[in-house]
């Protein structure tokens, strides 16, 4: 399993029970941001078409009146019919500022309330608008071909509406023009009060403000850098010739360039993404606060006891222990745990102190054993030096090989037992001494054996005498065979685990260590021939250490 402490457990529980709700918190507020943003933008577009209906609504009733005085000169016979309609329209509408319709090639009648327009200009004004494109109709019937826009007399702006229809059975070819004071329509386009941060204006192409709402219509630096070119309702973000970045909607009213622009400042959005951020936020930062309060009782409640019985476990090992934590703060479970713990800990105290009296006191009697055996062996050392003083040359050899035997044993037991305790024998010093020993035996003082041994190669005692009862067979037997022959003794490593033992001698005795007692030895140490006797060599052995 991935997670091995019971923390890191725990823990995972808690984010398989925190990630869902903080997936779903997430989803929530993403879901929701979205859609307040999309009724953000739905509200935008409405505002442009409200706007935009309210203005197409003054056009279509400002047309139709224009269209029933037409209907009525067209049926009227003589100039002073037509004049008379022309003045009626004028003086009873209000805002509507000039007149004029023509009827085939009859002179054209004409109304004004106080608007000077010469020929010259009417006539530039008429071309201007047949120039135009057409404008769809709104009415469900297409009576006339009708154009709309601005015109600039003077100082003053006029709203103009141009309509022609074409000759019919009865009379010719029919055209108006109707200019309407600017003023009527600001009237009509007031929808109530502009939500701060919002401006909306009727835009003619490029850039000319006819009514604005929000700002001043002399001011155009609300206006989007780009220009407005669809045929319906377009929302998009772009920065204004201010330089501020805002959220633009555009609605067309009559083609091709003249239409309701509506710049929106971008607070709803940054308020509608404050809100996603808190949505977003307090669950999440709930949850966190929640998983570290979560992880923190762990740590309080659960892992520090852990920890403290996991420290007194630890010391129970070593030389100094403590026992493990226990206080009324601590949970019941885990408390009687950290009590069973120490009674554990206690019992075994008590019974390493009890097994320790026991060792001490086995190695008390052990140190004792040897040395009653150490004892034992100088005893019998003392009662053969005495019986080969006393006896003659026949039995004086033999009495000092035995010597030399009992020797052996007393040396190894020696140097084992130097530290106070049993340990491996070192070879060098031992053999040292008994190479020491036997030339003080058998050859009166004079050195006649040589030992080469390096230092740090040791063996057990049950192997060092057998070594040592083999160096004094050996010698025994080359002693009988010359009495002025030398003994060379090699020790050598042989790789980690191992050791070459060689020995020489300038006697011509090559079956001195091909005796039965010699093999014996050989078997005790575990020693396996490496190289055959032949020349001055008896042979070499390969013993394990």
């Amino acid at each position: 399993m991935a997670f091995r402490t019971v923390r890191a457990r725990l823990l995972a529980l808690m984010v398989l029970v925190v990630l869902p709700i903080a997936v779903v918190a997430a989803v929530t507020a993403t879901v929701t941001y979205r859609s307040v943003l999309a009724s953000i933008e739905a509200t935008q577009v409405q505002t442009v078409g409200n706007f935009a209906v309210r203005t197409r609504i003054w056009y279509r009733e400002t047309l139709r009146s224009l269209l029933t005085a037409m209907a009525a000169v067209k049926a009227s016979e003589g100039a002073a019919v037509c004049d008379a309609i022309a003045s009626r329209i004028v003086e009873d509408a209000t805002g509507f500022e000039f007149v004029s319709i023509r009827v085939g090639d009859r002179p054209a009648c004409q109304a004004s309330r106080g608007v000077e327009i010469t020929p010259g200009t009417l006539g530039a004004i008429l071309t201007s608008f047949r120039q135009r494109q057409r404008v769809a109709s709104w009415i469900g019937t297409d009576l006339a071909d009708s154009r709309y826009g601005q015109i600039l007399i003077g100082q003053k702006r006029f709203l103009g509406v141009h309509a022609r229809q074409d000759a019919t059975a009865v009379g010719g070819p029919i055209e108006a023009l109707l200019l309407v004071d600017s003023a009527t329509l600001d009237r009509s386009f007031d929808l109530g009060t502009i939500t701060p941060g919002v401006v909306v204006g009727l835009i003619q192409t490029p850039d000319q403000v006819i009514i604005a709402r929000g700002a001043p219509e002399e001011d155009p630096s609300w206006l989007p850098r780009e220009e407005f070119t669809g045929t319906g309702t377009t929302r998009w973000e772009g920065v204004s010739r201010g330089g501020g970045r805002a959220a633009f909607a555009a609605q067309a009213v009559a083609m091709p360039d003249l239409y309701i622009l509506a710049r929106f400042d971008q607070a709803a959005e940054r308020a509608a993404f404050l809100q996603f951020v808190a949505l977003l936020l307090t669950p999440l930062v709930t949850l966190a606060v929640l998983f570290a309060a979560y992880s923190l009782a762990i740590d309080s409640n659960l892992i520090r006891w852990i920890r403290g019985i996991e420290a007194a476990a630890v010391a129970s090992t070593s030389q100094a222990p403590k026992p493990a934590p226990v206080d009324p703060a601590m949970p019941e479970d885990i408390r009687r745990v950290s009590e069973a713990f120490n009674r554990l800990t206690a019992e075994q105290a008590d019974r390493l102190e009890k097994l320790d009296a026991t060792v001490g006191a086995n190695r008390h009697l052990v140190r004792e054993l040897h040395h009653r055996v150490k004892n034992s062996l100088q005893v019998v050392q003392s009662y053969l030096g005495l019986a080969r003083r006393e006896h003659g040359d026949f039995h004086r050899g033999v009495l000092s090989e035995v010597e030399a035997k009992v020797q052996v044993l007393s040396i190894a037991y020696r140097h084992a037992l130097a530290q106070g305790e049993m340990r491996p024998v070192e070879l060098r010093p031992m053999l040292d001494e008994i190479a020491a020993m036997l030339a003080g035996l058998m050859r009166s003082g004079t050195p006649w054996v040589s030992v080469s041994a390096p230092e740090g190669i040791a063996l057990v005692i049950d192997r060092a005498i057998p070594l040592g009862l083999l160096v004094v067979e050996v010698a025994g037997s080359i002693q009988r065979a010359d009495g002025e022959a030398r003994i060379d003794i090699a020790v050598s490593p042989d790789g980690a685990a191992g050791m070459l033992l060689a020995i020489e001698t300038g006697a011509d005795v090559p079956d001195a260590a091909d005796t039965r007692v010699v093999h014996g030895l050989l078997r005790q140490l575990e020693a396996t021939l490496a190289r055959s006797a032949g020349g001055r060599s008896l042979g070499e052995w390969h013993v394990p250490l």
